[in-house]
């Protein structure tokens, strides 16, 4: 079942990848029946809902990556870049904070939170 689950979540990336959200989707919800607690697909089917302008989906599936991987960076980003695209901004600068916690040394992180302290 692990091929088949491998197999499935590489088709649903070669969608992300080709800007096919639609179905990149798709094929992760089929991941994540067969594997529900699948890190990889709840994060990039979050980011294919983040790429279709669904930020309340995406929110949904970082957080739910966030559960089960605490120490995931890009997901806290990736949360935090939908909570800012909805204008939440107090959320946004949390996550990207969070972030930088578990990668201190991480410019790109280090530059989120700046900017977005700099709003407040």
């Amino acid at each position: 079942m692990d091929n088949d689950v491998d197999e499935l979540f590489d088709q649903g990336l070669d969608h992300f990848n080709a800007d096919l959200y639609n179905d990149a989707i798709e094929v992760f919800s089929d991941v994540l029946k067969m594997d529900p607690d699948h890190p990889d697909a709840l994060y990039y089917r979050a980011l294919a809902w983040f790429h279709k302008g669904d930020f309340g989906r995406a929110i949904a599936d970082f957080s739910r990556a966030i559960e089960k991987n605490p120490r995931d960076a890009d997901c806290f980003i990736g949360r935090g870049e939908a909570w800012q695209s909805k204008g939440n901004l107090k959320r946004a600068l949390a996550d990207f904070k969070a972030a930088l916690d578990i990668e201190p040394d991480d410019p790109d992180y280090r530059q989120r939170v700046e900017d977005l302290t700099d709003k407040f």
